[in-house]
């Protein structure tokens, strides 16, 4: 619950990530006590943004994933609550940018939004720590300059890769704030129902349907199944783990809103909870004194009394890139570059980006986040290159990437040969034919 509005408390993982609710997710492997369902090599193969790459090649790294985690377990590497909120905001926001949009991810998956984040908490902790453990195994895997030269002058002439134009794209973002009466109005709406239920008017579950602002929830009743510690703001989580099981709290206010609480049942150090959440809404006023910052800071900027990066950090609302200067990742990219092609932008920012020439400011444009939060924000165009073959001169740190790749393949292959024989390691019979795996079997 510390990043999305929407879905204020919760995270995201792998039993759900399973597409079409109507096919059979199946146990297909296992490492000691880690299973691989077959739906893991869906979503794998989302994520690596290639629906070409082979069920047997998906298996492979799934395996060595959950080797990599094992390792983990066995050294004590651990990461922290912070770093898997980060990384659930940070895939989230991949999903949705994936599929275009919330509404049609929910639907590819057969859930919504806030269960997604329920189901995929666990695996995307596993994964941080495999990586971290990864990181920690291969850490000499940095090729030198001339094996980056080496590396490049080994590839055929006919298979260089040719890159588009690209850009680095910085900005700013400004929410409406919300005006104390907009907020009183909410939190007397909040007071309405909580009265409505105290006095048995009505049910939770009908409230939570009808007026939820929490959509992720509100058509299961404003149920959000089992919630551990950690997992919500700490104001909710207070109050959930306070309320006695069968009652409902008083109204509790977090910086999404105010919420009323109802315990449903408690087991060792979680909690299942429904709730209500009741958001103060921005108005016209609201949004005409939004635009009249931004363009103030935007005119400041360009006039060369105000730095861009200072702009950031204290006037950015921008929750994902605000740490990194501003400037915006581009999540279908494996590594995660702030190097985008022109392409992958939203074609109504492609229209302005072509007007403006390196370490232009932009005016304040119309935005909505991918979590559907709706402002604007200032863009500053950082960097641009033209359609170009690639070359050592002018992609070195691609290049560079590509070779430390192909260390870490190697690296990580040797590690598999040898470490495969200290681990439990279970493949379903039908991947049997599979020649990346074929070191398992025999």
């Amino acid at each position: 619950m510390k990043h999305t509005l929407i879905i204020f408390l919760l995270t995201i993982t792998h039993n759900a990530s399973f597409a079409q609710s109507n096919v059979l997710d199946k146990i297909i492997g296992h490492v000691n006590d880690q299973m691989i369902l077959y739906s893991d090599i869906q979503t794998q193969k989302i994520n690596e943004k290639d629906s070409c790459i082979s069920d047997c090649e998906v298996l492979k790294k799934l395996v060595i994933e959950k080797m990599l985690l094992a390792k983990a377990i066995k050294d004590s590497i651990t990461v922290t609550e912070e770093e898997v909120n980060n990384e659930i905001e940070r895939r989230m926001n991949y999903f949705i940018s994936a599929f275009g949009s919330q509404d049609k991810m929910e639907k590819y998956y057969g859930k919504t939004l806030t269960e997604l984040k329920v189901s995929f908490r666990e695996d995307i902790e596993h994964k941080l720590r495999a990586d971290r453990t990864k990181a920690k195994l291969f850490a000499s895997s940095q090729p030198s300059p001339r094996e980056v030269q080496e590396f490049f002058n080994e590839i055929p002439k006919s298979e260089i890769p040719y890159y588009n134009s690209e850009v680095q794209i910085a900005q700013i973002v400004f929410y409406p704030k919300i005006s104390r009466d907009n907020k009183r109005i909410a939190k007397e709406k909040a007071l309405k129902i909580l009265k409505a239920l105290i006095t048995k008017e009505s049910d939770m579950a009908t409230q939570a349907i009808l007026y939820s602002d929490d959509q992720g929830s509100a058509a299961n009743g404003g149920e959000l199944g089992w919630i551990k510690n950690g997992e919500m703001v700490p104001e909710f989580e207070q109050a959930s783990f306070s309320t006695p099981v069968g009652t409902i709290s008083e109204l509790v206010e977090t910086k999404y809103g105010f919420h009323i609480i109802q315990v449903l049942d408690k087991k060792n150090e979680k909690v299942r909870v429904r709730h209500i959440l009741i958001s103060p809404k921005s108005d016209d006023a609201d949004f005409s004194t939004t635009l009249s910052l931004a363009d103030s800071i935007s005119k400041k900027i360009k006039g060369g009394r105000l730095n861009f990066e200072k702009a950031v950090e204290t006037y950015s609302d921008d929750e994902i890139f605000k740490s990194n200067g501003g400037i915006i990742v581009n999540f279908r990219s494996p590594s995660r570059s702030s190097i985008i092609e022109i392409g992958d932008i939203e074609p109504s920012l492609t229209e302005i980006v072509n007007k403006m020439n390196v370490g232009d400011v932009s005016a304040p444009i119309p935005y909505s986040s991918p979590s559907g939060k709706v402002g604007y924000r200032v863009i500053k165009l950082l960097k641009e290159t033209s359609p170009h073959k690639a070359s050592l001169e002018t992609d070195y740190a691609k290049i560079k990437e590509m070779a430390m790749e192909k260390h870490r393949n190697q690296a990580t292959e040797n590690w598999f040969n040898t470490f495969k024989h200290l681990v439990f390691i279970k493949i379903d019979p039908e991947f049997k034919s599979c020649n990346e795996l074929q070191n398992i079997f025999n």
